[in-house]
């Protein structure tokens, strides 16, 4: 993925954008602008030690692995779901890798489901 890229979806609309142009985006998810965060800033301070691309790219990949939320609770679940679907779009994780990290996310969520499902009343 190329720096500008990385740098044209992790900037969200600023106030001074038209009130139409904000009204027409929905707001980026906190967790997701986190990931995004993590992935541009390691991005650019890789390159600026002359870094090649492709390690840069690399270093900002695992950066953005460590950025995302646990597998712990429905919203995390949530927004990990989210981040890695952001990741498919950016380029920022291998669509294998992140076809087992939402599968993962299914699993976890699944548990969670689980968990705080009513106990049914056992025969009398």
């Amino acid at each position: 993925m190329s720096e500008a890229a990385v740098l044209t979806a992790s900037q969200p609309p600023t106030a001074s954008a038209s009130s139409s142009t904000t009204e027409s985006q929905p707001p980026i998810s906190p967790a997701v602008a986190r990931c995004i965060e993590a992935y541009t800033r390691t991005y650019k301070t890789q390159r600026a030690a002359r870094r090649d691309e492709i390690p840069a790219i690399r270093c900002a990949q695992k950066a953005f692995r460590a950025a995302l939320p646990p597998l712990i609770g429905q919203e995390n679940i949530r927004d990990f779901i989210a981040c890695v679907a952001q990741s498919i779009l950016l380029g920022a994780i291998d669509s294998n890798d992140a076809s087992k990290l939402l599968y993962a996310a299914q699993v976890a969520l699944a548990a969670v489901r689980i968990q705080s499902a009513p106990a049914k009343p056992g025969p009398a």
